[in-house]
């Protein structure tokens, strides 16, 4: 017997997404957190594990999530990570706003395809 389920009801955030990049994974929801009240139960999809993708030629690594985890005073944090070093990111940013860190994820994964972090 087939389960009939439904579509989730919060959708994935869309990105512009160059070629060459590789999406590791992706649970970075379009809600936007200034919207959401401290009580609400939807602050569980803000994990510290929202968005990681990977550029394997540069061998570039950017890494999205949300500090503290569930938190509604918390921000989203991202990374970008060359060689795995992670002690010695080429770039950090924090943000509370949704519409922040998309455009500088969309920014950094854009200038990384220009050559501008590959030396």
């Amino acid at each position: 017997m087939r389960v009939k389920r439904n579509p989730p009801t919060l959708k994935l955030q869309p990105f512009r997404i160059p070629s060459s990049w590789k999406v590791d994974y992706n649970t970075f929801i379009e809600l936007d957190p200034k919207l959401l009240n401290r009580y609400d139960d939807k602050w569980i999809n803000f994990t510290e594990d929202l968005l990681q993708i990977s550029h394997s030629r540069y061998k570039i690594l950017l890494d999205v999530g949300w500090y503290p985890e569930g938190d509604p005073n918390g921000e989203y944090g991202l990374e970008l990570i060359k060689d795995h070093d992670w002690g010695n990111p080429l770039e950090s940013y924090s943000t509370n706003s949704k519409d922040e860190i998309v455009a500088k994820i969309e920014q950094l994964l854009w200038q990384v395809g220009e050559e501008d972090y590959n030396s």
